[in-house]
């Protein structure tokens, strides 16, 4: 027999290496023990983080930043309280303002994905086919309330009480706006600058919002609404002497003008119609 089959017949083929046959022990013995865990990141909840800007954290932290729910209040006041992951605002919060308006949203990685915005007195916005104060119904949330007030107490602003503007600002609602520093200031502290408008805004603000001195407005045409007269047709009258004579009970019975005229909500001359009559009653 040659020396090359004897080796053969010395080392089988399904032999296994000694650290193959090691693994292989060490995997049966401890099969019970390995099991799949969670990749998690644990988080726990540290005290309130103060950072150089200003702002500041108070929620759940991992070893990568603020993760989990948290409250975040930025250095101007506005508070976000919503989900964090990785240090950014992931998932569902909402944005609180110091003026009362709330935006509840949900963001991705940092970005907002979906939003809804609610004023301060309950209003929600849509952004789309929105209609508040709009022709033919113009007016504000309170109005909705507590319904319209006699001519000369009618509400100016949807904020009450109104406040007073100051000689030569813009009232923007969140503050004052002044056209010659083009910036907006607390409405309690015309010193404290809140922000700084657009252009775009900026023209809009001057068009749109109230001032002082405030100068009449005049006739708004496109604030009109189109009123029809009602159609009728007037009944012939007998002579009369006077137009101050009473009329008969038949003839205001009969009369489908003085019936219109009685039911009619229309907005139109009333007075004209009258003197029309009386004209026709005279003749």
């Amino acid at each position: 027999m040659s020396v090359e089959k004897s080796r053969d017949n010395s080392f089988p083929k399904n032999r296994v290496s000694q650290w193959e046959a090691v693994m292989r022990k060490f995997s049966e013995s401890n099969k019970e023990e390995c099991k799949a865990i969670s990749l998690e990141i644990p988080r726990v909840k540290r005290s309130v983080k103060q950072f150089p800007t200003g702002s500041q954290y108070e929620g759940t932290w991992d070893m990568l930043g603020m993760s989990g729910y948290g409250i975040y209040t930025f250095s101007n006041g506005v508070i976000y309280a919503g989900e964090f992951d990785d240090g950014v605002f992931h998932g569902e919060g909402e944005l609180q303002y110091p003026s009362g308006a709330i935006l509840r949203g949900k963001w991705q990685r940092g970005q907002l994905v979906q939003r809804t915005l609610i004023f301060a007195d309950g209003l929600e916005y849509k952004e789309t086919d929105w209609d508040y104060c709009r022709t033919p119904d113009r007016r504000f949330t309170i109005e909705y309330k507590v319904g319209l007030q006699p001519a000369g107490q009618s509400f100016l602003t949807a904020e009450q009480p109104t406040r007073p503007v100051p000689h030569g600002y813009y009232d923007t609602g969140d503050g004052f706006y002044d056209p010659k520093t083009k910036v907006v200031y607390r409405a309690d502290d015309i010193t404290a600058i809140i922000r700084s408008p657009s252009v775009r805004e900026q023209r809009w603000i001057i068009e749109n919002c109230r001032t002082c001195p405030d100068a009449p407005l005049g006739p708004r045409v496109d604030l009109y609404e189109e009123w029809s007269e009602p159609q009728c047709d007037l009944k012939e009258a007998g002579p009369s002497t006077s137009i101050t004579e009473p009329l008969s009970k038949e003839l205001i019975a009969d009369s489908e003008t003085f019936n219109g005229w009685r039911k009619s909500s229309m907005r139109w001359n009333q007075k004209a119609l009258l003197e029309y009559n009386f004209k026709n009653f005279g003749n």
